[in-house]
């Protein structure tokens, strides 16, 4: 895996950087009604007036982190390393203007503990109701992406132009929106996080159980093996390494549902459970997203 160039982690010339706004919508959970925030990140010469349409990507936290973490904050001026690598990477053409979501899963910031496993159930509610039933509603509904209309219909017919990431309970909510959200999403990057499908660190404990309940789900869709992409990755020295590595083993397992081609799994030489590793990840994902047929 290659690391970020030392210049993309410094802010990028004035014209080269993207515009990030905050958005509000409405969700629930366990029945009460919510008032949420995202980030939503604009790349260079996206005009509200044009008809040119964008590529989408959601971007999701980890444990306690919120929506601001990828991106820092509203304006063009972020430091922060995902929203410096974003500009400098649409700026080289390595990667296709992108817009990109990064939303909380945590539903107020009462819901977040010290204990990462209890936000499990936070993140299947989100890949579940919250991201296709109003999150993405609120957000192609006010931005150009390829959606023709903010609807199911509208959602499925454009969903080779939109992907779904994560780092750590983002990646354990990317392996959710995977089973549960196929239809919507041709692409997803989790980082340093597997699927909790079967169990909490089920990619670690029971791996094969995983790999099969994954595989059937491809099976039982109306995609095939090359309908989809996943660029999983992870730090070399990070811990979640030991869930992730006999998850992926096993998914290779499934010669027919996961290949060499639509399942890459890749790691960051020296990288920890960190942002700094994220972004390299990221770095050497984004520019896999969107491929042209």
């Amino acid at each position: 895996m290659e690391k970020i160039p030392a210049s993309y982690r410094k802010r990028a010339l004035d014209a080269q950087r993207g515009k990030v706004e905050r958005i509000t919508y409405q969700t629930t959970y366990q029945n009460k009604r919510y008032q949420k925030k995202a980030l939503v990140y604009l790349p260079v010469g996206y005009n509200p007036n044009d008809s040119q349409r964008y590529n989408i990507l959601y971007l999701l936290h980890g444990a306690m982190m919120s929506e601001a973490s990828f991106l820092g904050g509203a304006g063009t001026n972020s430091g922060s390393a995902f929203k410096m690598l974003l500009d400098h990477e649409i700026a080289a053409k390595e990667m296709k203007p992108t817009i990109v979501v990064t939303p909380s899963y945590y539903p107020n910031n009462s819901f977040k503990t010290s204990d990462y496993v209890e936000d499990d159930p936070l993140n299947l509610a989100f890949a579940r109701n919250e991201l296709p039933n109003d999150l993405m509603p609120a957000v192609e509904k006010r931005y150009r992406t390829y959606a023709r209309t903010a609807d199911k219909k509208g959602f499925v017919d454009s969903r080779d132009h939109r992907a779904f990431g994560g780092f750590s309970m983002g990646a354990i909510t990317t392996w959710y929106v995977f089973e549960h959200d196929l239809n919507l999403f041709k692409y997803y990057v989790p980082m340093a996080g597997d699927s909790w499908t079967v169990e909490a660190n089920g990619g670690g404990t029971e791996p094969k159980k995983t790999a099969i309940k994954l595989a059937k789900h491809v099976q039982n869709s109306d995609y095939q093996a090359n309908d989809f992409l996943i660029l999983a990755s992870v730090g070399g020295t990070d811990g979640t390494s030991s869930s992730m590595a006999p998850q992926i083993k096993q998914m290779r397992q499934h010669p027919q549902q996961f290949t060499k081609e639509n399942l890459i799994y890749h790691i960051d030489s020296g990288g920890g459970h960190d942002i700094d590793s994220a972004a390299n990840q990221a770095y050497n994902a984004f520019s896999q997203l969107f491929e042209t047929k």
